[in-house]
């Protein structure tokens, strides 16, 4: 078989399609500079995220160990002065917050405190009290 020949091309031809060309390549400059622009925008997002988050980190960890160191200065200070803090238990009032809302989700611990254990056995004696006279 004799190879086949192509048609002859005019010059608008080819003019067309080298006006297409070029504009298409220019698309391709374009798009490829906005994802290159867009993949740096993130990639510092990302990096001021990082900064941003290990700050935070750093401010709870602070606020942690100053939360720590108060509440070792007011126990030392309650233990200095227990002889005006009778009936109260120091180690609930000292519970970190987790355990409260621990306490507080499953309807509390059920036990009393020493003071509200007086208070009730002063109510109840009363009552009996109360009762017997009668």
């Amino acid at each position: 078989m004799p190879p086949k020949r192509k048609a002859p091309t005019t010059d608008e031809d080819d003019d067309d399609y080298r006006k297409k060309r070029d504009r298409n390549n220019q698309a391709v400059k374009r798009s490829r500079v906005k994802s290159k622009q867009r993949t740096e925008e993130t990639q510092v997002k990302v990096n001021e995220l990082r900064i941003k988050n290990q700050i935070l980190e750093d401010k709870i960890k602070n606020q942690t160990k100053e939360l720590k160191f108060l509440k070792e200065l007011f126990l030392t200070q309650a233990q200095a002065k227990a002889d005006k803090l009778v009936g109260v238990n120091l180690a609930e009032l000292l519970k970190s917050s987790d355990e409260e809302g621990d306490d507080e989700g499953e309807g509390g611990s059920g036990k009393k405190s020493g003071s509200e254990q007086k208070t009730s056995k002063a109510g109840s004696s009363r009552k009996a009290r109360t009762s017997s006279k009668s």
